[in-house]
């Protein structure tokens, strides 16, 4: 990544001279006559939620200081931007032709979760990206069906500042169907597909997944716990029990009061945020946390006839879709069990469930920030979702997540840039300086989220301080498997 090349002095300058919207680029100067004709390059990528946070790093780094838009709505991505073109590190190579490609242009398809990084990668299916020209025109993206915001992406100014357009009306008004080229999974493609003919997959980085608990419920944690209620400190972080967080995930209905946690809540029902059968976070809660079945039973599962995890009370598992973030804030039928299609549901249902005087636990990722949502993360056994815990061999609940490309026809193979694009986000996934940036701001409780992947070549780091996983889940040295336990370096 270009900050390699860019002293930090003047990137924060550049991030600086970037607050106003008036250096990035607006959608209308998107001209493509069709996916490869025109002055802007398409790189289409669809699947893990988990992995938003790494693309939207990786295309800052992509581009000029202050020329990024990010078009977003309903887990639906575009990154528009002037790219940072040429052979120096960190820099990228764009597609060649007449005219000159002088735009870049990454797609992030998010809806359904890590399963869309997976099937459709395989079998060159189609999927309703954003559609940059529809976004120029569309009345679903501009007055008030629009909210613009210039953002910090991690925090620090270490990466520039970009302007933020969020859409309403309907998504449908913005999208078109194309093809994903590369499929981002948070657990390797047999947890989703039985059929990986044409996929090449490959690790990304590991990944922490933590548990997060409404605001209510976790200062009652701390209460019985004899912690200071309110604090979000490592220190006070209160914890459950592998055992009490298996009953929340497989007892629709259960209470505080029967897996021994002591609530004050006048409704002392267990309410549970879940994600879509596709979802990468989804598999990951089944299979290491509340060590369930597959809800997926045909593909690949760590537990065998053991209780299931809770269904939606809607039914709605599928790959695409989950439930609406008004069904959870429902004022008359408030589901016991919400089905949310990405982490920012889960998010919102969590929240509403806290300002609803309900006590409810969920399921994210652990760079996920609570910032203004009524949730906070509890340790699980006494370990926490932390790099430190982590790599000390103490919290065991991570992932090595999977970056899927295509091994046979690819429709992207033969454009210029499109392979030299490919191998930066590879390198970039595998770099702790760049996963450090990804992750952002740490924690209250310290660092979590993304460390990068374990290296056989790197000395291990059991601190956490490197950003470095020194465990892996590899059979045999090769092979991923997340149902394997970590293991040390040797």
């Amino acid at each position: 990544m270009k900050l390699t090349k860019i002293s930090l002095a003047l990137v924060a300058a550049c991030g600086a001279m970037s607050s106003g919207s008036v250096f990035a680029l607006a959608p209308s100067n998107y001209t493509n006559t069709s996916e490869f004709v025109g002055t802007t390059q398409n790189i289409r990528i669809s699947g893990a939620t988990a992995q938003d946070n790494g693309i939207l790093g990786s295309a800052l780094s992509l581009c000029t200081a202050g020329s990024l838009h990010r078009f977003e709505i309903s887990n639906n991505f575009a990154y528009f931007c002037t790219p940072d073109i040429g052979t120096g590190a960190g820099q990228i190579t764009v597609r060649t032709g007449t005219p000159a490609v002088t735009q870049l242009a990454i797609y992030k398809y998010s809806a359904g979760g890590s399963g869309n990084g997976v099937g459709p990668v395989n079998l060159n299916q189609t999927l309703p990206f954003l559609d940059l020209a529809k976004i120029a025109t569309s009345p679903a993206c501009s007055g008030t069906n629009l909210t613009t915001s210039n953002l910090d992406f991690d925090g620090t100014g270490s990466l520039s500042t970009y302007v933020n357009m969020k859409c309403g009306g309907a998504s449908s008004l913005l999208t078109t169907g194309a093809t994903t080229y590369i499929g981002l999974s948070d657990v390797e493609p047999a947890f989703f597909t039985t059929n990986t003919t044409n996929l090449l997959s490959e690790t990304a980085y590991s990944l922490i997944f933590a548990v997060p608990v409404t605001k209510n419920i976790r200062d009652a944690l701390q209460t019985q716990q004899g912690l200071t209620a309110g604090s979000d400190t490592l220190a006070n972080m209160p914890s459950l029990s592998r055992a009490q967080v298996t009953s929340a995930f497989t007892q629709a209905g259960q209470s505080w009061a029967g897996i021994g946690v002591t609530s004050g809540l006048t409704d002392d029902t267990i309410y549970v945020a879940r994600r879509v059968d596709s979802s990468g976070t989804q598999k990951t809660f089944e299979a290491l946390i509340a060590r369930t079945p597959n809800g997926e039973s045909a593909y690949k599962s760590c537990h065998n006839s053991v209780d299931t995890f809770v269904t939606p009370d809607s039914g709605v598992t599928g790959l695409t879709t989950g439930d609406a973030d008004t069904t959870c804030n429902s004022p008359t039928a408030q589901p016991l069990v919400y089905g949310g299609s990405g982490g920012g549901n889960v998010s919102n249902c969590l929240n509403y469930h806290n300002l609803q005087g309900r006590g409810a636990i969920g399921m994210q990722t652990g760079e996920t920030k609570p910032g203004t949502f009524n949730f906070r993360y509890v340790k699980v056994d006494g370990a926490a979702p932390t790099q430190a815990d982590v790599a000390a061999g103490k919290y065991t609940l991570y992932v090595d997540s999977s970056i899927n490309t295509r091994v046979n026809v690819n429709p992207t193979a033969s454009a210029a840039g499109y392979s030299a694009f490919v191998t930066r986000l590879k390198a970039d996934f595998k770099n702790a300086t760049i996963i450090k940036l990804i992750n952002g701001t740490d924690q209250s409780f310290g660092p979590s989220g993304l460390m990068a992947s374990y290296d056989a070549a790197v000395s291990p780091d059991y601190t956490g301080a490197s950003s470095v996983i020194p465990w892996n889940k590899l059979v045999g040295g090769a092979t991923v498997d997340n149902c394997q336990a970590p293991k040390a370096s040797f």
